[in-house]
């Protein structure tokens, strides 16, 4: 792992991150990766926007094959609601940016990605938005293990479906099994 800071924030940049990467840019054009990580900007200035406006922090952020996680201070998500409008705030500036794009008519891959992002962050794993607001919402509840049992088949069943397409599509939808693999270990190490 790669570790320094930047002005107050640390920054980590494991090795599934460099891993994921190097199969990006083996299978992709450089257009596609230029826009691929502008969607994943659009989604992390969601996220910033509202943890600025409601008083919060980024204490460290963590890039991996997963995704980004951005840590806040302990003190910055003092309440659920504020917790779950900056969990919800990346989806929703990837929604936005789309329906933005095809109203003034833009296409491509941009806006398309843009709904990608939105979509594969709200998947019920704990190192996403979907899942982190899951895991808010239900932390402590009577429900909270029967839930969890039920994510758990879910995940299993959406690696396989990756696993699936991989055989149905071919390489193509190598990055897919990739990020359903890391993805399922790192909720499973999360856990």
């Amino acid at each position: 792992m790669i570790s320094f800071r930047i002005g107050g924030t640390a920054v980590r940049i494991s090795f599934s991150f460099l891993a994921f990467n190097a199969l990006l840019f083996l299978m992709r054009s450089g257009g596609e990766i230029f826009a691929f990580y502008t969607a994943c900007a659009v989604h992390e200035a969601g996220h910033i926007a509202v943890l600025a406006l409601t008083g919060g922090r980024v204490a460290a952020v963590e890039l991996s094959a997963a995704g980004i996680v951005m840590e806040t201070e302990k003190s910055s998500l003092s309440s659920l609601r504020k917790g779950l409008a900056v969990l919800a705030a990346g989806p929703a500036a990837g929604l936005l940016m789309f329906a933005a794009l095809r109203a003034a008519g833009c296409g491509g891959s941009f806006p398309i990605l843009n709904l990608m992002a939105a979509a594969y962050n709200m998947l019920p794993y704990r190192c996403l938005d979907g899942g982190a607001m899951i895991a808010l919402l239900t932390l402590g509840s009577v429900h909270e293990r029967a839930l969890g049992l039920l994510l758990t088949a879910l995940k299993l069943l959406i690696t396989a479906a990756a696993g699936a397409a991989v055989y149905l599509l071919g390489r193509e939808a190598l990055p897919l099994l990739f990020s359903a693999s890391v993805l399922l270990i790192c909720d499973s190490v999360k856990s």
